[in-house]
C-alpha cells in the first residue's frame, strides 16, 4: 500500500476495514490513533476527526487494548466534537478493564455536548443505514446502560436529568437516559462516586537523550527576543507545555495557558519565581508571531517575565516534535489534532517528567518542581 499521505480517504478506510476483520490487530489499530500518525497528514481537522472517529468505533467489536484507552478517556474528559466522543463512548464497550471514573467522565462529556448533540453514523462507506437515527448523548447514555452497576455514582446524575432537566434532552435521549437509570441501578452502585485520575505527574527514571540537537534550536518569545533553547531552560527545572492560538477546543490550549498562569501564581505565592522556568512553545510558529503570544497569554492570566514565556520556534516546530515525540499532526494549514502534552525538565533542561493525554494538577506540578530542585538527578549527557 502506498505511503498514507498520498492514498484517499476511501483507502484508508478500506484499509482500517482489513484490520479490523483480521484477528488480534487491534494494537494495529490503536497505533494509527497517534496524532502524528501519516494517516492524517495535510487533512483537513474535519477529515481528520472523522477518521478518528471511525477507528475509535471500531474497538467496540475488535475490544479496546490497553494501549487505547489513554486515547479514549482523553476524549472523553476533554472532547467537544460530538462524533467523535460518541466514538470513545462506544470503544468503552469492547473493554475488560475500566477505571472507576469512567461512568464520571461519561457523565462530564453529555454535559460538555448537550448543547451540540449531533446525529452519527459510523459507516463511512457509504449512507447511513435506513433505521432510527442515533445521536452522539444517545450513544453516551448507551454506553452508560451498557456499564450498569459499574457505572460508579451514575444513579443520582440520571435520576436529576429526567426530574429536572427533561426539556434539555430530546424524546430519543430520554428514552436513552430512562434506560440507563434503570440499567445503573440494579445493586448497590453509589460507593466510590468519583474516582479520581491517578497522579498524574511523578518523577520519571532518567530518559535517554534524544538525538535531536535541540539546544541550539532557536526560539522567539512574546517580547521578540530571540535566543535559544540551551540559552533559556538549562540551569533550573522548567515545565514546559504546547499550544497553539488556533485552537478549537476550549479544554486544551486555552485551558493549558490558563492552568500555566494558575502555576506561575503558585510559585509567586511562595516565593519562588526565580526559582523555575515556566514556558510553553506554539505547535504553530508561523502563525504565532510575538504579538499573539503576548496576547494569548495576558487573555489567560499569565505575566511574563525573564523565567516565564510564551515562545515559538523561529523556524519548522519539528525539532521539539522528534526530541519528545509530541502527539500532534497537521493538515495543509495549520494543525489538524494534537493531544495534551505537558513536560518536566531538570537544571540540564533534560525530561524527568511528564503528563500526557491527561489534565495535570498545578499542584503536582509545583510538587514534581520542588522534588527536582530540593533533590537534583545526575544531569543528563549532553545532547
Amino acid at each position: 500500500m502506498r505511503a498514507f499521505a498520498d492514498v484517499a480517504f476511501a483507502e484508508i478506510i478500506a484499509e482500517i476495514d482489513r484490520l479490523r476483520a483480521a484477528p488480534d490487530r487491534q494494537d494495529a489499530l490503536a497505533a494509527m490513533l497517534a496524532e502524528q500518525s501519516p494517516i492524517y497528514a495535510g487533512r483537513s481537522s474535519n477529515d481528520a476527526e472523522r477518521l478518528r472517529g471511525y477507528l475509535l468505533a471500531s474497538f467496540e467489536t475488535t475490544g479496546l487494548p490497553t494501549s487505547a484507552l489513554p486515547v479514549v478517556i482523553e476524549e472523553l474528559e476533554n472532547g467537544f466534537n460530538p462524533y467523535v466522543v460518541a466514538a470513545a463512548a462506544k470503544a468503552i464497550r469492547g473493554a475488560r478493564d475500566l477505571p472507576n471514573a469512567i461512568a464520571r467522565l461519561l457523565l462530564a462529556a453529555v454535559d460538555r455536548i448537550r448543547g451540540s448533540d449531533d446525529l452519527v453514523s459510523f459507516d463511512l462507506r457509504a449512507a447511513p443505514a435506513a433505521g432510527a437515527p442515533v445521536t452522539a448523548l444517545m450513544e453516551l447514555f448507551r454506553t452508560l446502560a451498557w456499564l450498569g452497576p459499574r457505572a460508579n455514582g451514575a444513579q443520582a446524575p440520571l435520576g436529576e436529568m429526567l426530574e429536572r432537566q427533561p426539556a434539555c434532552f430530546s424524546t430519543q435521549v430520554i428514552a436513552e437516559i430512562k434506560i440507563a437509570l434503570a440499567a445503573v441501578s440494579v445493586g448497590d452502585n453509589q460507593a466510590h462516586c468519583c474516582a479520581a485520575h491517578p497522579t498524574t505527574v511523578s518523577l520519571a527514571a532518567e530518559t535517554p537523550p534524544s538525538s535531536v540537537d535541540i539546544e541550539t534550536t532557536e526560539l522567539q518569545d512574546q517580547d521578540g527576543r530571540v535566543f535559544s533553547f540551551g540559552d533559556f531552560f538549562p540551569g533550573r527545572p522548567s515545565v514546559l507545555t504546547f499550544f497553539y492560538s488556533r485552537c478549537m477546543n476550549p479544554n486544551k490550549c486555552s485551558l493549558t495557558i490558563t492552568k500555566l498562569a494558575r502555576l506561575q501564581q503558585r510559585i509567586r505565592c511562595e516565593g519562588l519565581q526565580d526559582r523555575f522556568n515556566i514556558a510553553a512553545v506554539s505547535y504553530d510558529p508561523a502563525f504565532d508571531v510575538p504579538g499573539r503570544l503576548r496576547l494569548y497569554g495576558t487573555d489567560r492570566g499569565m505575566s511574563f517575565d525573564d523565567r516565564s514565556r510564551l515562545l515559538r520556534t523561529t523556524g519548522p516546530f519539528e525539532p521539539f516534535q522528534r526530541w519528545l515525540d509530541l502527539g500532534v499532526g497537521y493538515g495543509s494549514i495549520t494543525v489538524n489534532q494534537h493531544r495534551l502534552d505537558m513536560v518536566i525538565l531538570d537544571d540540564s533542561g533534560h525530561p524527568r517528567a511528564s503528563a500526557v493525554r491527561v489534565q495535570w494538577d498545578e499542584a503536582d506540578v509545583l510538587t514534581a518542581l520542588k522534588a527536582l530542585r530540593s533533590n537534583p538527578v545526575a544531569a543528563a549527557p549532553k545532547r
